[in-house]
């Protein structure tokens, strides 16, 4: 890695992902990683320039701040990049912090855990200014409840029970630090905190955790759930809008 030309730029980036297909790069769709390495390559001078992220975030979610890595071989400093960025990139991808880093550094392998929020609108009728960023749950929840099952699942588990189907990754044992359920006034966040997190693995424990808000699952199905690795057991997918990768922790 040390004998490839130029240098290597450590990237903060946020952006809204209700107009995205994702993170990651698609034959026929619009990802950030395809945006932010188009501008990037403008700026290399038109030399391939590929961008790898901390997380995969899926179509619909969001980013606070996701971390990126990206090789360019521009005699440009990093504010001239950053400035540049600014005016190439679309309204809903920005980049808050760009700066030359050590040339081993990796986003994704070099992160020791992530942190990411839900958001779900509590309002009656639905608050439109929050519509594109949390999902519109309405109706009595028992967040005492919700609260006991959540810390069923701190700890290290195989996360199977609480995994998309299409996940590929045979290793799905991770460490979830806490999951913390605020109420603030007409909203409920649930913020996460592990070393890893599979593919929808967030929504589909909030969805299980509102089901046991409800009534309709007793907080022990969490315990089945990650002994048995059946996710038919559990509450369906929560909308991908209500997601953000909050925060990528580092050494």
């Amino acid at each position: 890695m040390g004998s490839e030309p130029g240098r290597r730029l450590r990237l903060e980036l946020t952006y809204d992902g209700t107009d995205f297909c994702g993170w990651q790069f698609q034959i026929n769709g619009r990802t950030v990683q395809a945006v932010l390495a188009d501008a990037l390559t403008r700026i290399n001078g038109g030399r391939t320039v590929t961008v790898h992220g901390a997380g995969r975030t899926d179509s619909g979610v969001h980013a606070r701040a996701q971390v990126a890595d990206a090789r360019v071989q521009t005699d440009a400093t990093d504010d001239e990049i950053l400035k540049s960025l600014r005016g190439l990139l679309p309204d809903d991808l920005s980049v808050r912090e760009l700066r030359t880093t050590d040339d081993a550094f990796d986003s994704r392998r070099c992160a020791v855990g992530k942190t990411y929020c839900y958001r779900i609108d509590r309002t009656q009728h639905g608050d439109p200014l929050r519509s594109r960023y949390a999902w519109h749950l309405y109706g009595p929840l028992d967040l005492e409840r919700m609260r006991r099952a959540a810390l069923r699942l701190h700890g290290t588990h195989d996360w199977t029970g609480f995994t998309a189907k299409r996940c590929q990754i045979e290793d799905r044992v991770r460490t979830l630090e806490s999951i913390e359920i605020s109420d603030p006034p007409d909203e409920l966040r649930l913020t996460f905190r592990g070393d890893g997190f599979m593919t929808y693995m967030v929504r589909n424990i909030v969805g299980t955790l509102v089901e046991i808000g409800r009534g309709k699952f007793e907080e022990g199905r969490i315990d089945v759930m990650l002994t048995t690795g059946d996710r038919s057991l559990g509450g369906a997918t929560a909308p991908a809008r209500g997601l953000i990768l909050w925060e990528v922790r580092y050494p």
